[in-house]
């Protein structure tokens, strides 16, 4: 999707598209028929401060943006394509005895003035429903989920929000709002949103969202003079949407990381960098007379020539306090150097979901120092690493823990050599997604078409020992169910290719295999 991507320096990238409507209208009456809308577009925003690295993105600064233009024309709307309530540093923290889980991003976009979100697959990271019923309820933008639903065993409803005083509201599939301007002129606008199904939990349920893209098109048509989509979908899912329905000018996208704008026929799809280092500035112009639409987008760089909003960036601050009290109490020093760098870190997505990364194999190194039983290979799942980040220079604590920030414990595990094939085999079928492993002492060879650890081919029948995060034994990532491994009360294995399993006590704070960020910290200090 590189060939897709606008370079990040650009400050302004100004298109145009346009697009025909079958919608009729009112007589124009005494106004000119012409108006125009803005909307300032963000997705996949996982942190509420620019980052230590760059300095670039910060929603204070997108709070700025937000107040210029509604300062120019009052008809503005922001919205969030998805992704945002996990994962991030503060989301795993505790603040008032609970994991924090997205109640800062709810309140810092609540103070920015939010008005749209749909959901993201992120939106639904948490086992617990009650933490992301927390955040519906503690927010005060729209949420929209044409193709999301609540489920229990007996029912299917709607997602929606406990609202102050008694009643529900419920989060729609789509929305339809006036637009006025100062002359008068008026339009029905109306927004749907759709979103990726691989946000798996027993509580939510999806249709398909090409039917449901549909349903609320052809309900939002007839009464709607123009028609927009927001969604959480991959780059070929918004294409295969803008083909479906080329009446739709604008999908406004998340779910990629980098920013893009693909044009397919008369509409055009737009995604901003990850965390607001760019946002997108969206003029739209409805003329009535000819029922079109055209479309002005500009791709902004979100940096340091941009001040802080002083009303977003004191809740910002209050939430920065909360992290850095919070690390310290998890042992954590948020600015404690922990290496000086010798060349840029790639921890991007696109980087360590695709191949073997130098993030990833820093990482699996340190997994192996820690250990205590000699392992001979080390696996991690490529969605540990989230910082989605060039990392440079010097780096803290803080810097670490932005790069694992689900932390976690580590087990050492006796594997058949089988499962160990099968585990190699499947990372490499989840390229491209969290569930591609980074690996250390383990390498295919092509020549031969066989796995090796360290110089020899993988032997089926031999147990290997084996470092990996507990949460691969979960067997929730993608494509690995088969690794699930509970123990027993006397300590046995119930995974009869993974007959042992050893575990650091997790009451000893001074065993590094119960936090990978403490081992990944004492590692590149050469403790």
């Amino acid at each position: 999707m590189k060939h897709f991507s606008i370079p990040v320096l650009l400050f302004t990238l100004l298109l145009w598209t346009s697009c025909d409507t079958s919608k009729k209208t009112v007589a124009a009456g005494s106004d000119d028929g012409i108006i125009e809308f803005q909307i300032l577009q963000m997705n996949d925003v996982y942190e509420i401060s620019p980052s230590p690295s760059d300095n670039v993105g910060g929603l204070a600064r997108v709070a700025t943006i937000r107040k210029e233009l509604l300062a120019k024309n009052p008809n503005t709307y922001t919205v969030l394509a998805g992704d945002f309530i996990s994962p991030s540093v503060l989301g795993t923290l505790k603040f008032e005895g609970k994991r924090i889980r997205g109640r800062h991003m709810v309140d810092v976009l609540n103070t920015l003035g939010l008005d749209w979100v749909v959901f993201g697959n992120h939106e639904f990271d948490y086992d617990d429903l009650a933490d992301l019923q927390s955040r519906l309820d503690e927010s005060k933008f729209t949420w929209l989920a044409a193709n999301a639903r609540l489920k229990d065993q007996t029912w299917t409803k709607q997602f929606f929000k406990n609202k102050t005083g008694g009643g529900t509201e419920i989060c729609p599939d789509n929305q339809v709002i006036t637009v006025k301007d100062a002359d008068g002129t008026s339009i029905q606008l109306g927004l749907f949103g759709v979103l990726i199904n691989s946000g798996r939990k027993p509580w939510v349920t999806y249709t398909d969202w090409q039917e449901a893209a549909q349903k609320n098109y052809q309900e939002l048509q007839p009464k709607c003079d123009v028609v927009l989509a927001l969604t959480h979908l991959a780059i070929e899912d918004d294409r295969k949407l803008a083909a479906m329905l080329p009446q739709i000018p604008l999908i406004m996208g998340g779910h990629e990381h980098e920013n893009m704008r693909v044009p397919v026929g008369p509409s055009v799809i737009t995604k901003a960098d990850a965390n607001a280092k760019t946002v997108y500035v969206h003029t739209l112009r409805y003329d009535k007379r000819k029922k079109s639409c055209t479309v002005k987008s500009a791709l902004k760089k979100v940096d340091g020539t941009i001040t802080d909003d002083p009303a977003t960036a004191t809740v910002v601050a209050k939430w920065e306090k909360i992290k850095n009290e919070s690390l310290a109490s998890s042992g954590f020093n948020a600015t404690a150097v922990v290496t000086k760098l010798d060349q840029p870190l790639d921890c991007r997505e696109a980087v360590v979901r695709n191949g073997q990364a130098p993030a990833g194999s820093i990482i699996t190194e340190a997994m192996m120092a820690v250990s205590r039983t000699k392992p001979e290979v080390a696996i991690l799942n490529s969605g540990s690493i989230r910082v989605d980040d060039v990392l440079s220079g010097t780096l803290v604590e803080l810097d670490i823990v932005r790069m694992l920030p689900f932390g976690g414990g580590l087990s050492e595990v006796e594997m058949k050599g089988s499962m160990l094939r099968k585990t190699l085999d499947a990372g490499v079928n989840n390229k491209g997604n969290g569930g591609y492993l980074q690996i250390n002492h383990a390498n295919f060879n092509a020549a031969s078409g066989k796995w090796m650890i360290a110089n020899n081919t993988l032997d089926d029948q031999k147990m290997y020992r084996v470092v990996l995060p507990d949460f691969l034994l979960t067997g929730n990532e993608s494509n690995m169910a088969f690794l699930k491994t509970n123990l027993t009360a006397d300590g046995k294995s119930d995974n009869p290719d993974i007959p042992k399993v050893v575990r650091p006590d997790a009451k000893d704070k001074s065993d590094l295999r119960n936090d990978i960020r403490l081992a990944l910290i004492r590692y590149w200090r050469g403790e």
